[in-house]
């Protein structure tokens, strides 16, 4: 990486690398993700807590729009919590900038940290996929138009369902169309060394294997993406590596640096249509 982020001590790295350490006033922008949330899914209505596998938190909720639209994209919402915490229900409110241009829009769970590991979520990511690839014609959706959108630990699973090697008996691996990685992590290697890692409990091995710096997504649609102006160096770093990765693998990405955007508030930007980052991410899931 560009950021040496080996030679800082730990009190540095943990200041990098744990977000709630970047903006110590971060439960105000919880509550205003739970409260906006509620009113979207009071405005908007769907389908709540269906199922795509056996775990405790394995569901999603489904937003269709009124009225149908033929052919429809199909955006799959992943949220963030360094895969430990939070939940589908501090995501809701990014779906009405979706739903409201015509798309199906899935917000979807995992089991968390440290009852599972990250090993079997990247697998609940994948199980995930395939069932909404099959279910997506019956919702009205193309599942030819399946765009990913993930905010922190979510980008990193976005892009982890395009990328990590896909599991035998799970039929073949749909096609992602595009990728939106908002102020995402993709080398773990940093992860082991902060006070997080007490609940995730990666090992050397695990975080090198779900590193997808090192095997960015060959997609043949495009990835945006995106961190804050006001993340610290570190952070932005991994979503600047990353971008530079994707395009030397041949992946038609995307850079956007956020100006003034902390770690907790570029989430508001990623729903917002009159803002430049919504509307790029409308722009890749199309009419």
């Amino acid at each position: 990486m560009a950021f040496d982020w080996r030679s800082l001590t730990p009190e540095q790295i943990e200041a990098q690398f744990n977000p709630r350490m970047s903006v110590p006033d971060f439960q105000p922008h919880f509550d205003a993700y739970v409260a906006r949330s509620a009113a979207a899914r009071a405005a908007i209505g769907g389908d709540y807590d269906l199922r795509y596998g056996p775990g405790p938190l394995q569901t999603y909720d489904l937003h269709r729009p009124k009225p149908p639209k033929p052919g429809a994209a199909l955006v799959v919402l992943v949220h963030g919590g360094y895969w430990r915490g939070l939940d589908k229900n501090t995501m809701t409110f990014a779906a009405p900038l979706f739903l409201d241009a015509g798309a199906v829009v899935v917000n979807l769970n995992y089991d968390l940290c440290p009852q599972v590991t990250l090993d079997a979520i990247v697998r609940q990511m994948q199980q995930a996929l395939a069932h909404l690839a099959r279910k997506a014609a019956g919702w009205g959706a193309d599942p030819a138009r399946l765009h990913v959108i993930g905010h922190s630990a979510g980008a990193h699973l976005a892009a982890m369902m395009a990328a990590a090697p896909w599991p035998a008996g799970l039929g073949p691996q749909p096609a992602i169309a595009s990728l939106g990685l908002v102020s995402g992590i993709y080398d773990l290697a940093p992860v082991l060394q902060v006070s997080v890692n007490e609940s995730i409990r990666l090992d050397a091995a695990m975080a090198a294997r779900n590193s997808v710096m090192q095997f960015p997504p060959r997609i043949a649609g495009p990835v945006l993406v995106a961190a804050g102006g006001a993340e610290p160096e570190g952070w932005q770093a991994q979503s600047t590596d990353f971008h530079a990765a994707c395009r030397a693998a041949g992946t038609r990405a995307e850079m956007m640096l956020v100006p003034g955007a902390d770690h907790f508030t570029i989430k508001f930007a990623a729903a917002d249509s009159a803002h430049p980052l919504g509307a790029a991410l409308l722009r890749q899931v199309g009419p």
